[in-house]
């Protein structure tokens, strides 16, 4: 199946009073996402499944890129979440996957996450860098938890 993990698009820097989890996403941000999206539309015509992180700059995401996709499909996924574990996110991931029978599907999550994420379950891979709205795209094995890293688009190559 084919698995695309992104990072969330460009967010508002962090300030006190306002948590990290409550970081919208910029306009330059919303933008970004929208070329992801042209982007991820060429590579896959249908995303049945979409899992996002709680954190509102990828919910914000998730919707911007469902503008374009239409993911039937759409779950918020507390493993998503940057200070998770990596083999644990994998395990849940691949569970929710499976679960659903879908052939294809997108998560978005933040870094260091997604870099870890690629690294996980393409072993052969060191964790790349993600600048924000980069898009990894997966052969993924939810039976296994194992894939292969197709291609990684950055933003600027929209």
């Amino acid at each position: 199946m084919k698995l695309f993990i992104m990072r969330h698009g460009q967010a508002e820097p962090m300030s006190d009073p306002w948590p990290d989890s409550e970081r919208r996403l910029t306009d330059d941000g919303i933008m970004e996402v929208r070329h992801a999206s042209e982007w991820l539309q060429q590579q896959c015509e249908l995303i049945e499944q979409c899992y996002t992180s709680p954190y509102q700059r990828a919910k914000e995401t998730q919707t911007v890129m469902n503008e374009r996709l239409n993911c039937q499909q759409v779950k918020v996924l507390d493993c998503l979440t940057p200070e998770k574990r990596v083999h644990e996110t994998v395990t849940e991931l691949a569970a929710e996957i499976a679960v659903a029978g879908v052939q294809s599907a997108l998560v978005v999550t933040h870094m260091p996450l997604v870099s870890y994420l690629v690294a996980e379950i393409d072993k052969t891979q060191q964790p790349p860098i993600f600048s924000t709205a980069a898009i990894a795209e997966i052969e993924f094995d939810p039976s296994t938890g194992v894939g292969q890293l197709k291609q990684l688009m950055q933003p600027e190559h929209c």
